[in-house]
């Protein structure tokens, strides 16, 4: 595919009740337009979800800030499809790239730079880098001390190609999208979530080549209401369960998703004893973790889609 060699951008970002977050989001976003994406020509759409649309008066306080402008609509869905798909609608025809991340995510000072660096190298329709989960000063030892926030990262040369992309961290030639219309974020994934992954394997399966920008960091910071087991527990439990009801449509076999099933349940059990055997901590609460993961897996195969929390 042939694309514009302008770095225009359109930053999308989808939100939902978190002003202060986005506040933050968009200073980033502003201060390293002028001091570190220099190169690039810089646009951002905010899509608010809320109900009563109380991140408006967020967005209208950097509304001049941005070469490209800055579009603010309220959705008020509650379907992050529906959200996003409109970030795609408000953005498409504004610059040559989107740029997507999460509202509670802060950049790297060379993400943008980085992202479109990959890209240029590889042609590639997307690409994308990692979020990185950090935990607050006064977060239990337990969390901090075992992988808790290391779910959904990966190890990946720069420019390998990947199998997927996610939206807190992806950059998108619009060119793409616009001779795709019907290419967009299914509404059935809106309220139970794993609508990125159905999404990029969908943008795959139409041929696009997704690419990993190793610099590339977006950083999360998790909130109180995370730092706790039930909430780490619950996101285990989800983030198995997501991975088998977005895989049954794209045909994976049902037995297939029960052996990783099991499979991620005996690995969650056994890891104690390798742990120690390597003379390590034996990390009992990840351990039962990836047990939950394993669960939630189960859970899938079986029909019951949960909601993400």
């Amino acid at each position: 595919m042939t694309t514009a060699p302008a770095n225009d951008v359109i930053v999308a970002v989808c939100t939902y009740n978190r002003t202060a977050e986005l506040d933050r989001l968009l200073r980033a976003i502003d201060t390293y337009a002028r001091d570190q994406w220099k190169s690039c020509t810089i646009g951002v759409t905010v899509i608010d979800d809320s109900a009563d649309g109380n991140a408006r008066a967020v967005a209208a306080r950097y509304a001049d800030r941005f070469a490209l402008g800055l579009v603010y609509e309220n959705s008020a869905s509650r379907n992050i499809s529906v959200a996003r798909n409109l970030a795609l609608a408000r953005s498409i025809d504004r610059a040559s790239f989107i740029a997507m991340t999460d509202d509670d995510c802060e950049p790297s000072d060379v993400w943008l730079t980085e992202l479109l660096r990959v890209r240029a190298a590889s042609d590639a329709e997307v690409s994308t880098g990692l979020m990185l989960r950090k935990a607050p000063a006064h977060a239990p030892r337990w969390i901090q001390d075992q992988p808790f926030l290391q779910l959904g990262e990966f190890h990946a040369v720069d420019g390998e190609e990947l199998p997927i992309a996610n939206t807190n961290n992806s950059l998108i030639a619009t060119a793409f999208l616009k001779e795709r219309p019907a290419l967009r974020f299914d509404p059935a994934f809106g309220r139970t979530g794993g609508e990125d992954m159905a999404f990029f394997h969908a943008m795959k399966q139409a041929g696009a080549r997704i690419v990993y920008a190793a610099r590339a960091f977006v950083y999360e910071i998790e909130p109180d209401e995370r730092l706790t087991l039930r909430y780490q527990f619950r996101r285990h439990l989800w983030q198995g369960n997501t991975s088998v009801v977005t895989r049954l449509p794209r045909g994976v076999g049902r037995l297939r998703l029960t052996v990783n099933g099991g499979a991620t349940m005996v690995r969650g059990a056994i890891r104690p004893l390798r742990q120690l055997s390597r003379r390590e901590p034996p990390q009992f609460l990840f351990a039962a973790a990836k047990m939950v993961e394993g669960v939630g897996i189960m859970l899938g195969v079986i029909g019951i889609r949960l909601k993400h929390k």
